[in-house]
Formats: structure tokens, sequence, C-alpha cells
């Protein structure tokens, strides 16, 4: 009986002593270290075309991207800026837009949208003016957009707005061009207009209460009128004192060359202050198209940054319009880019024609 239990005990340490030896070589192996995976960008033998990272299944959408009504959340049909909203604006979704306006718009774009918001008094330029004419005749898929991917100097807000809010926004910005550049066609029948002035007394506001609120005028100041030299009472020497005057022959010698230069200058100031009304015309189609959304639609510019155009003719001359437009200011505070690819010759001579109205 001894012997038997011997024996088993030492066929149990045996086992034992088994399992502890593969469980010591198991544990020296590194696959625990060095794990059997893909790599980005690395090769493969696994798979035929010999990349590790797999395509994306056809039809595989992000979570939460799944953006089955493109208008919603581009604003754009068949690529471009579309009007109209995409639900019904109404006097909640108005409200909304509201409230966000004040939140994210105000500080540039104002209360009322004139561009002249509190980082203007802090030294930044005038953000866009929503009463513009190019900005009243956009879609609301424009404002839409802009809010969606930016727009030259503002960045996006894609992060901070939702797209419904955006639309709100969008909606409610038509609703203050419509405030500030309302006609009376657009007032319902039986419905009595009222000034500010009654408005405030009705209220008991302050008459001027609405002083903060106002539009510029967004057509442009007129020319400045260059005022006439005032005739002095006392006449004018023909002569210099201590020089003696011209001979007959001197006359003769200098009137030529002076005829000769005055003749081209005197045609052309006259073909540039008579030009053709067409040639006007079209200079105007090329300014809206390609120069106002800058120098604005009155040609006005925003100083310091953007300078004005009225009387620009004038000021620096049609050569020097002409090689800023075709060669850009690259090296400006605000770049201005070259127009050569896009206007030809006649295109900038009609430019011209019509910068050098008033």
């Amino acid at each position: 009986m001894q012997g038997a239990s011997f024996k088993v005990q030492g066929a149990r340490l045996i086992l034992s002593a088994t399992l502890a030896s593969v469980a010591v070589l198991t544990g020296c192996r590194q696959d625990m270290h060095d794990q059997p995976k893909m790599f980005p960008q690395r090769s493969t033998t696994i798979f035929a075309d010999g990349r590790s990272a797999r395509p994306q299944v056809t039809n595989t959408v992000a979570r939460g991207q799944l953006h089955e009504d493109s208008y919603f959340y581009t604003g754009l049909v068949d690529g471009k800026e579309a009007d109209g909203m995409p639900f019904p604006a109404t006097l909640d979704v108005l409200k909304r837009g509201q409230e966000r306006f004040n939140v994210y718009c105000t500080p540039c774009h104002s209360r009322v949208g004139n561009g002249a918001g509190e980082i203007v008094e802090r030294g930044y330029r005038l953000a866009g003016n929503f009463h513009t004419e190019r900005l009243r005749n956009a879609p609301l898929g424009h404002f839409f957009s802009v809010m969606t991917n930016g727009y030259g100097a503002m960045p996006d807000y894609s992060a901070q707005i939702a797209p419904a809010d955006r639309w709100a926004i969008a909606s409610y910005i038509r609703a203050l061009q419509l405030s500030q550049n309302a006609k009376s066609s657009d007032v319902p029948a039986g419905v009595e207009v009222k000034p500010l002035s009654k408005l405030a007394e009705e209220q008991g506001m302050p008459v001027g209460f609405a002083g903060d609120w106002s539009v510029p005028n967004t057509t442009g100041p007129a020319a400045p009128e260059v005022a006439k030299p005032v005739e002095s009472a006392t006449p004018t020497p023909t002569t210099t004192p201590g020089v003696a005057p011209a001979t007959s022959e001197n006359q003769k010698a200098t009137t030529p060359a002076v005829t000769k230069e005055a003749a081209p200058a005197t045609a052309k100031t006259a073909a540039l202050t008579k030009p053709k009304s067409e040639d006007i015309a079209a200079g105007k189609a090329t300014y809206m198209a390609n120069c106002s959304v800058c120098h604005q639609a009155a040609r006005t510019g925003l100083p310091p940054n953007i300078p004005s155009l009225v009387g620009i003719v004038g000021r620096v001359g049609p050569d020097r319009i002409r090689q800023v437009v075709t060669q850009g200011i690259p090296t400006g505070k605000i770049q201005m880019p070259s127009f050569s690819a896009k206007l030809s010759s006649t295109d900038i001579d009609h430019l011209i024609a019509y910068l050098g109205t008033e």
C-alpha cells in the first residue's frame, strides 16, 4: 500500500511540475508586449491590395451626420445659394433668431445689423452692413452659408450655432432689413403707420430712444464740392519782381512747346469728362460685380482700411487706377487681388468711366 501511495504522489508532482513549466514558458513569450496588429499607413500581406487601412463601406455615414435634407444643412440648391426657409418662419422662430442674433452677431454687426457693433469702438473695422443693396438682395441661403463656412475675416459658427438656429438668425436678419427699409406697400391694408415720435409718446419713452439704432445712409455721401478760388481785389503782377519781362523772341521760342504739350492733355481731359452713357452703365455693372463687396455700392469704402473711391479719378488719375486693377496691392494692410485675368482692357476703361462720375 505504501508503494502505491508513493507512486500516486510522484505522479502528482510530475504533473504539477509539467503544468508549472508550461505556465513559465508561456509567460516568457512577448505577445503581451508586441501585440500583432495593423499600423496606420503600413502595408500588409493579409489583403490583396496590400493596404492595412481598409476603405469605408459604400454609403457609410458618420454618427449624427446623416443629412438627408441637404438644403437644411447647406443652404444650397444645385450648388447655388437659394432663398426661402426650410421650415415655416413663425413668430417663435423669429424670437429665437433674435435671441441667438443678440448673442453671437451683435458684437460685430450691432443690434440693428448696420455693422457698427462694439468692436468698432475698440478700433476694429466695420463689419458687414445688412442694409446695403447687395445684402438686401442676397438670398437667405447666403446668410446660412456664411454662418456655416465663414466669409472673409468672419469665422464660421457651425460649432457654436445649430443649423436650426442659423436659419432662425437668417430669418431675423431679413426682418431687420425689412424694418429699416420698409415701403408703404409693405404695410397691410388698414394698419396705421406710426412715427417713432408717436410711439415714444405712447410708451412713455424719450423722443430719441431709437437714436442708437439708426442706420446710416447706405447710398453714400455726395462727392465733396471743390471750393472755387477767391478772386483777389489786388491785380496779379504780370512779372516777378526783380526779373525782366520776357521778350517777344522768348515768347516765340516757348509758346509752340507749351501748345504741343497742352493739346493732348486737353483732349484727354475732355474724353474723360464726357464718357458715353453706355460705357458708364457697363462700368457700373463691372463695379457692382467685382468692387462693391469691399468698396461698397456707394463707392464710400470702409476707411481707413478700404479707401473711398468717390472722386478717385480726379485724385490719382486713370493710369494709377488701371495699374491697381491689373496688378493689385499685394503689400497693403488689406491685400487687394489683381483683376487682370477677370477684366479686359475695355472693362477697365468702362470702370474708369463710371468712377469718374459723381
